[in-house]
């Protein structure tokens, strides 16, 4: 009878060993680089930035770029080759005006940001400003998951994506949530309205997940679509938040803002931060983050930050592998334009 079960038990303890390894091996420390965006608007090509932030950052032709942003993104990832990178994008990602997002919807940065590794976004409003078959399509093409935890089915209160994705790092669970704002409500958001979407308040929907995430993370980060107020709302009224991304206010926030909510520990400095990195693509958040693990309770806490806004200008060079990518979509977009009918003028006096 006991020789029937000792290859079962055998096995289990096989399949157990890694899990016990893991829980053993968590390192003290864990160092983190997150690099954000938010607000793209479709800006693959680049574009004039505006003056509004003057002689902090004037106005300036040939700025931003997918292309550039990826010789950015690579350069980090070479610099921390022996830590982790995490490339996170906090929405308006897919909808913009100037003539390549018209033309595609959606589909040229999503094409990029598959390309370039990013592990998560949050969807923004204007996601769903595109009639819903663009905003369905730019879904199903992602390799990456969109997350958002308040944004449901009006009728059912089905969430219209995954709230939230946890990942390993290290050895250490870091969980990812996302939240939208509530302006993808308004009537002109054709997308929403064909996909009978709603959005429901964020920190009272925070309040409830975030413990529930908490139980299956060391780490969580917000991914937030809700605009800079509301983000220090959200750090105040939501214990269990460690980081914050944000998005849709347009925030220029050089550096980030450190939102105090208890007092500092041996393991903790008892702060959130929130980045934000202006708009369109211009710039791009750098966050670097030290967690430190308490040997009596084994919970990881916020021990320092450092970030700062990476300058994307004329001045850097172009990966090659992203530049084919928008290329090919801006020949796509003369070809079109070449075979489409010339208008011919009406005689005068024509009716």
């Amino acid at each position: 009878m006991l020789r029937r079960f000792l290859i079962p038990l055998a096995l289990l303890i096989a399949l157990m060993a890694p899990l016990a390894a893991t829980a053993q091996q968590q390192p003290s420390y864990l160092q983190l680089t997150l690099l954000s965006t938010n607000d793209l608007h479709a800006n693959v090509a680049p574009f004039k930035q505006a003056d509004k932030f003057k002689d902090e950052l004037p106005a300036i032709e040939n700025v931003g770029e997918a292309a550039r942003r990826a010789t950015i993104i690579n350069r980090e990832r070479q610099a921390n080759s022996g830590g982790y990178v995490l490339l996170l994008d906090s929405g308006d990602t897919t909808f913009g005006t100037n003539p390549i997002a018209k033309a595609f919807r959606g589909a040229p940065d999503v094409e990029v940001m598959n390309a370039l590794g990013l592990i998560a976004m949050c969807p923004g409003n204007h996601e769903f400003e595109w009639p819903s078959a663009d905003t369905l399509r730019n879904l199903k093409s992602s390799k990456f998951p969109w997350i958002c935890a308040n944004l449901v089915d009006e009728k059912t209160g089905k969430l219209f994506v995954e709230p939230y994705i946890i990942r390993q790092y290290g050895g250490v669970r870091i969980g990812f949530l996302g939240l939208i704002t509530s302006l993808v409500n308004k009537d002109n958001y054709k997308g929403r309205k064909e996909l009978g979407l709603i959005q429901i308040d964020p920190i009272e929907v925070a309040q409830k997940i975030v413990p529930e995430i908490r139980q299956k993370a060391d780490i969580l980060i917000v991914l937030s679509h809700l605009g800079y107020t509301l983000d220090q709302e959200l750090a105040k009224a939501v214990p269990g938040i460690d980081v914050i991304l944000g998005g849709h206010s347009h925030t220029r926030l050089p550096r980030p803002t450190m939102v105090k909510v208890a007092e500092p520990t041996a393991y903790s400095i008892g702060e959130v931060p929130i980045v934000q990195a202006y708009q369109w693509g211009s710039e791009m958040g750098k966050t670097r983050v030290v967690f430190r693990k308490n040997p009596d309770t084994g919970a990881y806490s916020l021990m320092s930050c450092h970030g700062e806004l990476l300058w994307i200008g004329p001045e850097t060079p172009e990966d090659p592998a992203i530049a084919a990518i928008v290329d090919r979509y801006k020949l796509k977009m003369e070809a079109a334009k070449a075979a489409a009918p010339a208008t011919v003028p009406a005689p005068a006096g024509a009716k």
